[in-house]
């Protein structure tokens, strides 16, 4: 039997490694250094990055960090409140089209009315509704919670699939007809890594219980996101009214709602962030402390909101700027007729998908690590992978399915708010839409919508796992003195994880 040495410490241990007949799995111990752990305090201070130098420590850091991208998110702010003002003395200068019902309208040939603003608004409720019910059901009964998501996703598809093709919409048919095969196939081929997936899910929604606070942060960040889409569709319709013009090329009207677009996207994303970063100081308050403090989220919301919230609006820049290129491909996509086109676009369309789709998972890690040491967003975001990297994590990350189930879960979401776009503008038909021309701007838009609207709720499932996985890197022992039944679940499918303990 395995004894350590005189004098060694606790953490510092290396226990015999399975034999390759207990863990096919195993890694071999590779020659690298181990990282200290956090010197957390009770006061839960600002911790610096890890660092390589041994016994260097980690030291709490002071001032307030990427200021400038403070600065540039408050100019944006501005503006888009500027355009508001347009909106809103738009709205108090002519009439209205609302439900049908027809007023003063100095803009025959105009584009939108607003009866669009019904459309979207029914489509936040729709996403805020399914979204915080989602929520619920995640506390509930979190293990089910996996199979009801992809059962449900793979029934609802398929349901949209046959509403669209009996409704003769064969582009969008084709498209969810797609997915709903590939859902059902990797229903099958994510059948073995459900079950880890289930003990992170509970060992998460443990926590959320113990700290309800968590749960109110989740429909806090809901609800501000929901007034702000709302905001949007006010702006984004009294803009239209306002500087729409069937004589001229609309050129001011154009450049306004390339803004707002990029506007709502980075504001978004900052709300988003906001919430995950003020949820992961919590989880890594728990992961490192415990019961250490009462109230761990007032402190973790008070970095988020001044010293962090510099770093917070240059990461969602980044990400804004990428989804404004996909949303003009996807415009681009459906104002087109040559299919030659329309084939370059797609690939293009999935390149900067896929690009988008790692820059954005890749962030998401690396605000954890903004959470937990407090430092500008670059060096974090790079101390913080290579520090994943390094204990292996990277491989744990990949085989993790709750990122697939949320990702899944705000696709239904968005695919039903468009569903409902696309029901209204069937049955209401309003004028501007006669000819169906504006059908795939509106049935993206209520899609974007509802999406927005669970991607803020899943963030406190999602913050966890980020955040639980940064804090393992840092130190996998926190993890088995306080929950022994993940660390167990690790140890023995990632056995180089926790080498070293």
């Amino acid at each position: 039997m395995y004894q350590p040495q005189q004098g060694q410490q606790q953490q510092q241990y290396y226990p015999p490694p399975p034999t390759m007949q207990q863990n096919q799995n195993y890694y071999p111990p590779p020659e690298q250094q181990q990282y200290p752990p956090p010197d957390y305090n009770t006061s839960y201070q600002q911790q610096a990055p890890y660092s390589e130098e041994p016994n260097k420590g980690i030291k709490p850091s002071s001032g307030w960090n990427d200021v400038w991208a403070t600065i540039l998110w408050l100019v944006n702010l501005g503006a888009f409140i500027g355009l508001a003002v347009v909106a809103i003395r738009t709205y108090n200068s002519h009439g209205t089209t609302y439900g049908g019902v027809q007023s003063s309208n100095p803009y025959p040939g105009l584009t939108f009315d607003t009866s669009t603003f019904a459309i979207f608004g029914y489509a936040a409720v729709v996403g805020f509704g399914i979204s915080l019910l989602y929520l619920i059901i995640a506390n509930m009964i979190p293990g089910p919670l996996i199979y009801i998501t992809f059962i449900g996703s793979i029934i609802v598809y398929f349901g949209v699939t046959i509403y669209y093709f009996v409704r003769h919409y064969y582009s969008a048919a084709i498209i969810f007809l797609i997915f709903s095969c590939l859902y059902l196939l990797c229903f099958f081929w994510w059948r073995s890594r459900i079950p880890f997936a289930t003990v992170m899910l509970k060992t998460i929604v443990g926590i959320t219980r113990k700290y309800p606070s968590t749960i109110f942060t989740g429909i806090l960040s809901l609800i501000v996101q929901t007034a702000f889409s709302f905001w949007f569709m006010f702006t984004v319709i009294g803009i239209y009214q306002a500087w729409y013009s069937s004589s001229s090329n609309n050129s001011r009207l154009n450049c306004a709602m390339v803004f707002l677009v990029f506007s709502f996207y980075w504001t978004s994303q900052v709300i988003t962030y906001v919430t995950h970063v003020t949820l992961a100081g919590l989880f890594a308050t728990v992961y490192f402390l415990n019961d250490g403090i009462k109230h761990p989220i007032w402190g973790s919301a008070r970095r988020a909101l001044t010293t962090s919230f510099g770093s917070i609006c240059f990461g969602s820049l980044l990400i804004a700027l990428i989804n404004l290129v996909r949303f003009f491909l996807r415009v681009a996509q459906s104002n087109t007729d040559n299919p030659c086109a329309s084939f370059f676009i797609c690939i293009i369309q999935c390149i900067v998908s896929c690009f988008a789709g790692l820059f954005e998972w890749f962030t998401y890690y690396a605000f954890s690590g903004v959470a937990i040491y407090g430092k500008p967003f670059i060096p974090t975001a790079r101390n913080t992978w290579n520090m994943v990297k390094d204990r292996g994590i990277e491989a744990m990350i990949n085989d993790n399915l709750i990122g697939n189930v949320l990702f899944m879960g705000g696709l239904l979401v968005g695919v039903l708010s468009g569903l409902l776009g696309y029901i209204y503008l069937e049955v209401s038909r309003p004028p501007y839409n006669a000819n169906g021309g504006m059908t795939p701007v509106i049935v993206m838009m209520c899609f974007l919508i509802g999406a927005s609207m669970f991607s803020t709720v899943a963030t406190v499932i999602s913050s966890g796992v980020a955040t639980t996985f940064v804090c393992l890197a840092e130190d996998p022992d926190a993890l088995r003195r306080s929950k022994p039944e993940l660390y167990e679940s690790i140890r023995q499918t990632w056995p180089r994880i926790v080498q070293g303990v």
